[in-house]
C-alpha cells in the first residue's frame, strides 16, 4: 500500500517557502519507501528549487493537483477557504494555522488537520518544531533588515577620517528568535543588551557575549517554554523601566509573544518619542497572534504590520511579519527537515497513524470534527 503525499503551491501573499524540498524528499523516500510524493509544478521555484530538482529525486511533478487525492497534504500557510484541496477521504492536511477560527474552515468531510503550532514544547518534539526553526531565521533577518535602515555602522571602526562607535542594540524577548538576533548583532560588531521577564535566560544572554538588562522585580516563571503575562500594573511599570534603556539604543529588536494572546506592549509611544533620531525598531510582535487576529501593532503600538513606517522624530518601525520567507531557500530546507521527522511519526505501514502523542497533540480536526 502506497501513501500519497502532496505539496501545493503556497497562495498566501509574499510567501516564497515550500513545505518539502528535493533533498528532504530524497531522504523521505529512502526512509519510507511506502510513500509517494506529488509536487505541484512551480511549488519550489521561488525558494530556488525548480521542478527538475524534484523529478531528479523521484517526486512526480504535476501541472495542477486538482485531480490528485492525497492522503497527506503539506502546506506552509493555510489555504484560503475557497481553495479545493487535493485530499482523499480521511486525508490529512498539515500546516501552520492561524488559530482556532481557521480550524473550523477545514473541518469538512472526513478530513483530519494537524496544526503545527500545537506541537508540545518538549525535548522529543524539537525535531518537528517549525516554530523554532523559522523563528531562528526571523531573528537573523530582523537584525539585517534593521541595519539597512540604520544610517550608521554596526561595528566600531577607526579610520584616517575618524572613528565610529559600535551601534547599541537591544533585544526584547529571548526565545529562539531573540537569541539569534543577539548572536547576529554581536557578529556584526554591535554592543548588545537583552531583556526577558524569565530570569533563567540571563546566562544564555551572557553566553552570546551580550549584557542582560536585569529588572528582577518583573521576573516571572515560564509556562511551556513561554513567559506568562504580567498584570496591568506590573506591565506599566515594566514599560517605564524599559523606556529608560530604549532611549539609548540605535536598534531595538522585539520578539516577545504570548501563545493565544496579543503580543505584550513593551515599547510605548512615549518610549519611541524619547529615542535617538534615526533609530530603528524591528517589531516581530506584529506577526503571529496579532496579525492572525487583526490586533494592531506588536510589541510597539505604532508598528504597522507588513509596512515600514517612520515617526515624526525620525524613528523607523519595521512591521515585517514573515522574515523567514525572505530567506526562502534555507527556511524551506529547515521546514522540510521538520516535515520528514513528522512523517516518520505519522506514517506507519503505508497509512496515517495518529497514535503518537506528538501527532495526537497537533490533531485539531478529527474526521471532519473539531477535536
Amino acid at each position: 500500500m502506497t501513501l500519497q503525499i502532496a505539496v501545493m503551491n503556497e497562495t498566501a501573499a509574499a510567501e516564497r517557502r515550500v513545505a518539502l524540498t528535493p533533498d528532504a524528499i530524497a531522504r523521505l523516500l529512502k526512509k519510507q519507501p511506502e510513500v509517494a510524493v506529488q509536487v505541484e509544478s512551480g511549488a519550489g521555484a521561488k525558494a530556488g528549487f525548480p521542478d527538475a530538482m524534484y523529478e531528479a529525486v523521484g517526486a512526480k511533478v504535476v501541472k495542477a493537483l486538482g485531480k490528485v487525492k492525497a492522503d497527506v497534504l503539506l502546506r506552509v500557510t493555510p489555504p484560503s477557504a475557497k481553495e479545493v484541496l487535493p485530499l482523499a477521504d480521511n486525508g490529512t492536511l498539515v500546516m501552520l494555522s492561524a488559530g482556532a477560527d481557521s480550524w473550523k474552515t477545514f473541518a469538512k468531510g472526513k478530513r483530519n488537520v494537524l496544526a503545527l503550532e500545537k506541537l508540545p514544547r518538549t525535548s522529543r518534539a524539537q525535531a518537528l518544531d517549525v516554530l523554532s526553526s523559522q523563528a531562528n531565521l526571523a531573528g537573523y533577518a530582523a537584525v539585517l533588515a534593521a541595519t539597512q535602515h540604520l544610517p550608521r555602522l554596526m561595528p566600531m571602526m577607526t579610520t584616517a577620517a575618524g572613528s565610529a562607535k559600535p551601534a547599541q542594540v537591544l533585544v526584547l524577548g529571548v526565545g529562539v528568535a531573540g537569541l539569534q538576533a543577539i548572536a547576529t548583532a554581536k557578529r556584526l560588531g554591535a554592543q548588545v543588551q537583552a531583556f526577558d521577564v524569565r530570569p533563567e535566560v540571563a546566562e544564555q544572554i551572557r553566553s552570546l557575549g551580550a549584557k542582560p538588562v536585569e529588572l528582577p522585580m518583573f521576573s516571572v516563571q515560564a509556562e511551556g517554554g513561554y513567559a506568562k503575562a504580567l498584570d496591568a500594573k506590573a506591565q506599566k511599570q515594566l514599560q517605564e523601566e524599559l523606556a529608560k534603556v530604549i532611549a539609548g539604543m540605535d536598534i531595538v529588536v522585539s520578539t516577545a509573544q504570548i501563545p493565544g494572546k496579543p503580543a505584550p506592549v513593551l515599547i510605548t509611544k512615549e518610549a519611541v518619542a524619547a529615542m535617538k533620531p534615526a533609530s530603528v525598531i524591528a517589531d516581530l510582535g506584529a506577526g503571529g497572534y496579532n496579525k492572525a487576529n487583526g490586533v494592531k501593532g506588536g510589541n510597539c503600538p505604532l508598528t504597522v504590520a507588513d509596512k515600514v513606517t517612520a515617526t515624526a522624530n525620525g524613528i523607523t518601525l519595521l512591521g515585517e511579519t514573515n522574515y523567514p520567507s525572505q530567506l526562502a531557500g534555507d527556511a524551506s530546507r529547515f521546514w522540510a527537515a521538520n516535515m520528514v521527522n513528522l512523517l516518520a511519526l505519522l506514517v506507519k505501514d503505508g497509512a496515517a497513524d495518529f497514535s503518537d502523542e506528538l501527532v495526537a497533540a497537533m490533531r485539531v480536526v478529527k474526521e471532519g470534527k473539531l477535536v
